[in-house]
């Protein structure tokens, strides 16, 4: 986070993107991860609204990165005028709003899959069969 802050303010050029690509890598099953086992404990709960939830708490990584932005920008940098602040505030919160959708779609993407997953070959009653054989039973879909 602090390299990728300092390309922004201009004053480092980032030439390693394989280092940048595994970080990124990381944030995605990091994500992946943490939704799934909030989508769990959600469905433990018989809470079955997990969609939004996945999505919000994955997402809410952006919120932690403009924070950390904001505190970087009084604490670290020198910047001073209302441009610079705009600009530097403007360009963080763009990259924010993109990482949040990015990170929320790969969060709802993964939980999706796992509920899927899990409820797979969970056995449904047909309708207007009464008889408990077990051709009452068919697999959903």
């Amino acid at each position: 986070m602090w390299f990728l802050l300092l390309q922004l303010c201009g004053k480092q050029v980032y030439y390693v993107y394989g280092f940048m690509l595994l970080v990124f890598l990381i944030l995605i099953i990091v994500t992946i991860c943490v939704t799934i086992v909030g989508t769990y404990f959600l469905l433990n709960a018989e809470n079955y609204h997990w969609q939004w939830t996945s999505f919000f708490s994955a997402a809410s990584t952006a919120v932690y990165v403009y924070l950390y932005s904001v505190y970087y920008y009084y604490v670290k940098t020198k910047m001073s005028g209302f441009f610079q602040t705009s600009f530097y505030f403007g360009y963080t919160l763009m990259f924010c709003l993109g990482l949040g959708i990015l990170c929320g779609a790969v969060g709802y993407l993964g939980s999706n899959l796992f509920v899927r997953r899990i409820y797979r070959n969970i056995k449904c009653p047909i309708d207007g069969l009464m008889s408990d054989s077990p051709s009452r039973f068919s697999y959903c879909t």
